[in-house]
């Protein structure tokens, strides 16, 4: 009984689930290539009276010769089209890879060689017939479509030979498409090198194809970045700056820029990376002759990306970009670090499953990478995987302005925002949520601040900025709240938000370590504490005594420390100043002076 067996197996109730029967001829017909056995649950009975063991010399695809064996003695399958399994762990494919995913240059020969293993073991015409299916598609759209079948010929030969045993066993024959009969013809006659020169052929077409007419223009683009601007000599008085993925002007790219512009504003050629040209079309410092807009992903950007000295960022790169032995990437980051990142993470529980091995060769090209504090440092170390050496532990040049800011800033950035001068601002900024997201990129956030309880306790005194994470997709409707509720979550730079606020909302944003370079009251709306830290995340400090405010988990909470925010300022008065000395230190205003010193040729 399938419903005992999984409930004996797993130790649970099994909840009743529809599943069809199929003959093994009708599921061989959808089948793909792949034959992965670990979709199946098979009775360990069935196993061991049958002898069926992963018992092949294959060391990495031993379950291909395995489910072969397996359907020649089975008539049917039965199909559930419910999810009995899931797999939450995601494993560090850079440090613990899994068998499939270690890089081997026999990877290609050793699945071929398990399509032919299994091919000799089986009398079942509708088996052989689908793994010569399988073999032959695996060539045409894998083997044939990876560079390096480009490189050699030498290298292709053992897979040839594997592939016309393949093909010579059974007498169905194959059909195939008529663009790829040349290709199969030649191999089953043992005709290689004819065989290498069609399909080699018909790559060169494809790709010539792909080029002159391409789905997308970002694979002509990058075609062009990779065989002809790689080419072109760097332009040493050139410096890139791209912050938040091109959709702001803000951060630390932004302050050694200024920086820059004011020390030697005719010496540099300054590109800017920003996808809306109107976030700076009343700043002054747009309006110099050296200074260049462009759009990311655009044709100039994979120039300027290619031939520029200086490439300073706070995000990552794209990691197919190619990166030239003496171009410098200066990765500004974007925060002191509060919850657990990449390799400190025990598993990835976001949109992109391959986080931790992207993540890892984007930040291989990094030359330098800044850090606030001496704990980001350690940090960035064991989350990044990154050299310390690399590491300038100088302050953020982003912070700079939040010591050198004056009170005729705060009344200017008010008035711009249209905030009332009369209220006191709360600036609410919450992070995204890991396991709540569109798609890749794109996270849902729910809003569980009650905005009608804070405008009744708190409207006469205090108005409040929304400033939600960059990865927070959703729009906020707040068109019930006008007069008190203001959405800034797609300003330009969040310093000003900072400077005109008078207390800050947040959760796990590090946006609080930057924060307390103010020396305001700081509160943290955590409704979801204990999921977030032993679920998602994970925090690198202790958030129940080192946090420099309360840990609040209603509205109502909120609302009463903000009534009573001298108390509370009293309070965590001592903790604010051992948090401020550790984490704020080194922001003096002059980080921007100590990078370009650094990393900038003078």
């Amino acid at each position: 009984n399938e419903d005992q067996f999984v409930s004996e197996l797993f130790n649970y109730d099994v909840v009743p689930h529809p599943y069809k029967t199929l003959t093994v001829e009708k599921y061989f017909s959808k089948l793909s290539y792949h034959l992965k056995a670990h979709s199946f649950i098979i009775k360990k009975t069935f196993l061991i009276e049958n002898e069926l063991y992963f018992n092949s010399r294959n060391d990495l695809y031993a379950d291909i010769p395995f489910l072969v064996r397996l359907y020649n003695l089975v008539e049917i399958i039965q199909q559930t089209t419910t999810k009995l399994y899931y797999k939450s762990i995601h494993n560090d494919p850079i440090n613990e890879p899994s068998t499939s995913q270690i890089e081997r240059e026999d990877r290609q020969l050793k699945r071929v060689q398990a399509f032919n293993e299994s091919i000799q073991e089986s009398t079942n015409d509708i088996i052989i017939k689908k793994v010569k299916k399988a073999a032959i598609n695996y060539y045409l759209y894998k083997i044939v479509t990876q560079s390096t079948f480009k490189d050699s010929f030498k290298e292709i030969l053992p897979i040839y030979k594997e592939l016309s045993q393949v093909l010579q066993t059974g007498s169905e024959p194959i059909n195939v498409r008529k663009r790829h009969r040349p290709e199969v013809s030649n191999i089953k006659k043992g005709n290689f090198k004819t065989a290498y020169f069609f399909s080699r052929s018909r790559l060169i077409a494809y790709d010539t194809s792909r080029f002159v007419k391409p789905k997308k223009t970002r694979y002509r683009q990058k075609s062009i970045q990779k065989h002809i601007f790689s080419k072109f000599p760097i332009k040493k008085r050139t410096i890139l700056y791209e912050s938040f993925l091109g959709r702001n002007y803000s951060d630390s790219p932004k302050a050694i820029f200024n920086h820059l512009l004011q020390q030697e504003p005719n010496k540099w050629r300054h590109v800017w990376v920003l996808n809306d040209k109107e976030l700076i079309k009343d700043n002054p410092e747009f309006q110099h002759s050296n200074v260049k807009v462009i759009t990311r992903f655009s044709w100039q950007y994979f120039y300027y990306v290619t031939i520029a000295k200086y490439f300073i960022l706070n995000m990552r790169q794209p990691n197919y970009l190619e990166k030239k032995q003496d171009q410098v990437i200066l990765s500004t980051w974007h925060g002191t670090p509060l919850k657990h990142l990449v390799f400190d993470m025990n598993n990835v529980t976001s949109a992109n499953k391959q986080y931790k091995k992207i993540f890892y060769e984007q930040s291989r090209k990094w030359d330098y990478l800044i850090a606030d504090n001496k704990y980001s440092e350690d940090i960035f170390v064991s989350a990044f995987m990154y050299p310390r050496e690399n590491i300038l532990t100088y302050g953020y040049p982003r912070n700079d302005i939040l010591i050198n800011h004056t009170i005729e800033d705060q009344q200017e950035i008010k008035q711009r925002l249209g905030i009332p001068l009369d209220k006191k601002v709360i600036l609410y900024a919450p992070t995204w949520r890991d396991d709540e997201f569109h798609s890749v990129g794109n996270y849902k956030f729910t809003l569980r601040l009650n905005l009608e309880r804070l405008r009744e306790e708190l409207g006469n005194e205090y108005v409040i900025i929304l400033r939600m994470h960059y990865f927070i997709s959703d729009v906020l409707d707040l068109s019930d709240y006008e007069g008190f509720a203001f959405d800034y979550s797609k300003y330009n730079d969040i310093n000003h938000l900072y400077i005109i606020s008078d207390l800050l909302i947040t959760d796990y944003s590090s946006v609080f370590f930057d924060y307390a370079n103010l020396k305001r009251p700081i509160l943290f709306y955590t409704y979801d504490l204990a999921k977030y830290k032993d679920e998602l995340r994970g925090f690198y400090i202790d958030v129940q005594k080192d946090l420099p405010g309360p840990l609040l988990y209603t509205s109502e909470e909120v609302i009463d420390r903000i009534k009573n925010i001298k108390s509370v300022m009293y309070e965590y008065e001592e903790k604010y100043k051992l948090f401020y000395d550790q984490y704020c230190a080194l922001d003096d205003g002059n980080a921007s002076k100590r990078v370009v010193e650094k990393v900038i040729d003078s």
